[in-house]
């Protein structure tokens, strides 16, 4: 069976280094699953890999659509299993690197949602719907047939709410219930899944520290520039965390200090949240990066972890 190799963890982690000196050390390339690094022009906010950073390592899935472009699970998988046959082809293992756990389980579990074909009429609808009565109403029609489906999207989500609606609509079944095997191995490649902790307040002390170097790269700018493209404040993309606390800010709802407050405070929740979304895999081999210093230390254990699960 092929084989791929999963790198997870909560936001600045540290998955960056580990996933570049692992692709290094395994002559092969990086598939981003991250939700907020497909878009083009969000580099800062998004902590987006510099050509630096890469040191010459090939990445995919970052900067595939505009801002203002839909892309869904189902499309993230059907490019990245792309990319992997061609690496397969190579006798390369590709390495799936991110934080963002639907992406991630599209690829290593066989999720039934992805599976149910889009309609384009019940989706044009559902978006009239939505820029007429606004998203609490959209939300609200969710909520009246699938409110488990609620407890795991976000009111904001506006493309994952219609998306749930419109599964509904062709299937008949809640999209809740087209979830309930989402830890189903994929019957097409076995993958082994690696996954970075952190003392929760060493980790918070990071994210407090990746906020700081955001700013000081030209977050503000960033994010002005792109309402200044037209992007509207509304977008799936502009709500995301970095974005939408700037947004306030250079709006004038909210002072400069407090809008950094609630981004630092948002961040760690989200992070809080990644972490508990992986923890719930028991298939995850997880390694500690609390000692940065010895960062290397725990790389060459990750590689020798890979060696003794690949041979």
């Amino acid at each position: 069976m092929k084989k791929i190799i999963a790198l997870v963890g909560p936001t600045a982690v540290g998955k960056t280094y580990v996933s570049i000196e692992l692709a290094k050390k395994l002559n092969t390339e990086i598939i981003s699953a991250d939700s907020m690094q497909i878009y083009k022009g969000m580099d800062v906010g998004t902590a987006k890999v510099t050509e630096d950073e890469k040191q010459g390592i090939i990445h995919h899935m970052i900067d595939i659509v505009e801002p203002d472009q839909e892309y869904s699970v189902s499309e993230f998988k059907r490019d990245a299993e792309r990319i992997m046959k061609r690496l397969w082809a190579e006798n390369k293992i590709p390495l799936i690197v991110g934080g963002s756990g639907l992406y991630i389980n599209s690829l290593i579990y066989d999720l039934d949602f992805g599976k149910v074909k889009s309609n384009k009429k019940i989706r044009e609808y559902y978006a009239s719907f939505y820029k007429e009565q606004g998203a609490d109403a959209l939300y609200e029609k969710l909520m009246k047939i699938d409110p488990a489906a609620c407890d795991k999207i976000h009111k904001n989500n506006v493309k994952r709410i219609i998306r749930a609606l419109e599964v509904y609509d062709i299937t008949g079944r809640k999209f809740s219930e087209l979830n309930t095997d989402i830890r189903k191995p994929s019957s097409g490649y076995d993958c082994i899944l690696i996954g970075l902790s952190m003392e929760r307040k060493l980790l918070y002390e990071r994210i407090n520290q990746r906020v700081d170097e955001m700013l000081e790269k030209g977050l503000v700018d960033e994010v002005r520039s792109l309402l200044k493209k037209g992007y509207s404040k509304d977008l799936v993309s502009m709500k995301g965390i970095g974005y939408k606390e700037i947004i306030a800010y250079l709006e004038g709802s909210m002072e400069y200090d407090e809008a950094v407050s609630i981004l630092k405070r948002n961040t760690r929740r989200f992070a809080k949240r990644q972490f508990t979304w992986f923890l719930k895999d028991d298939n995850v081999k997880w390694f500690s990066v609390d000692n940065m210093e010895k960062i290397d230390d725990t790389i060459k254990d990750i590689i020798d972890y890979l060696n003794m699960k690949l041979n």
